[in-house]
């Protein structure tokens, strides 16, 4: 048996605008997704590969066979069953053995509605374990900016930007002193991130050729990454969200929810706006107590990988 790890992630700042080339700052969680893969004899039959994926708890929630060599999909096939077809589609002939069959399992660590990263944790491991490149992955299976996938690879804090068609990243962390206060807050409605950017990607190629509004969203994402006082970091949070719910015409959390700013507080989309994560400091956590009973909440501390 060979076993693959990824870690989850958190994109702090740079929702978005990471697709235009602005920079952002995202960090791994302690929880992630695990692969195994067995391989074993199939004498006197049909080469397979058996897919199955199980969520937290242990419970199978997709179970798909294979032969091979791969079969052309049906166009009634399943979403998910097509990904993983496309996903083992990418995979070099030489990566299964003649006469072999094959079982891969993956086994996630966190709930597959928080948007702490399953498809980025899946395209690392199987990349890993059929020496591909995971960015090309990334690309060819869902694109998108491809930072989630080089946390799952890195395992580290980093800064990421995109340059034209290349992907650039370097490290970064934010000190454990400046979050001790933060909460994220698992709001248990799923978004599609691709279907997210999607829907905004016009409003994005208007921002990306609007030299004030890049400039400010540059200069907002810049003063985050080197902020070294609470104050700072939370305020450039809540700065750059304003600037982005005014570019991209979406609502921030206060707006979608009907909640009221607090002096001193955050409350922040994490990742695609309108679900997935909330991140909230003990201000406004203390202001909204009642409000925040009805959702998992979790210290940033104890989740994001010192």
């Amino acid at each position: 048996m060979k076993s693959f790890y990824a870690p989850g992630k958190i994109l702090l700042c740079g929702e978005y605008a990471v697709t235009i080339g602005v920079e952002a700052l995202a960090v791994p969680v302690s929880l992630g997704q695990w692969m195994h893969v067995w391989e074993f004899d199939s004498p006197g039959g049909q080469p397979r590969i058996l897919w199955e994926a199980k969520d937290v708890a242990g419970v199978t929630w997709l179970n798909e066979s294979f032969s091979l060599p791969l079969e052309a999909m049906g166009t009634e096939e399943r979403d998910e069953r097509k990904t993983i077809h496309q996903l083992l589609a990418l995979a070099p002939a030489s990566t299964w053995k003649q006469g072999k069959s094959y079982r891969i399992e993956t086994q996630l660590e966190f709930d597959r509605s928080s948007g702490l990263g399953s498809s980025s944790t899946m395209v690392s491991n199987f990349a890993r374990f059929a020496h591909l490149d995971a960015q090309w992955v990334q690309q060819q299976l869902f694109g998108g900016s491809g930072y989630d996938v080089a946390i799952a690879d890195v395992g580290k804090g980093l800064v990421f930007w995109k340059d034209e068609e290349e992907n650039h990243w370097g490290p970064w962390s934010i000190s454990a002193d400046l979050t001790r206060n933060w909460k994220v807050v698992f709001l248990g409605e799923k978004q599609n991130s691709r279907t997210s950017l999607a829907q905004v990607n016009e409003r994005l190629q208007d921002i990306q050729t609007d030299e004030f509004m890049f400039h400010q969203l540059q200069q907002v994402a810049g003063a985050v990454k080197m902020a070294q006082q609470v104050s700072m970091v939370e305020a450039g949070l809540e700065m750059w969200q304003a600037l982005l719910s005014m570019g991209l015409g979406l609502s921030t959390p206060y707006q979608h929810f009907g909640l009221q700013p607090v002096k001193g507080g955050l409350c922040k989309w994490l990742g695609a706006w309108g679900g997935d994560m909330l991140l909230v400091n003990e201000t406004f956590a203390a202001s909204q107590a009642e409000w925040l009973k009805k959702y998992q909440t979790t210290p940033w501390n104890q989740l994001v990988k010192q």
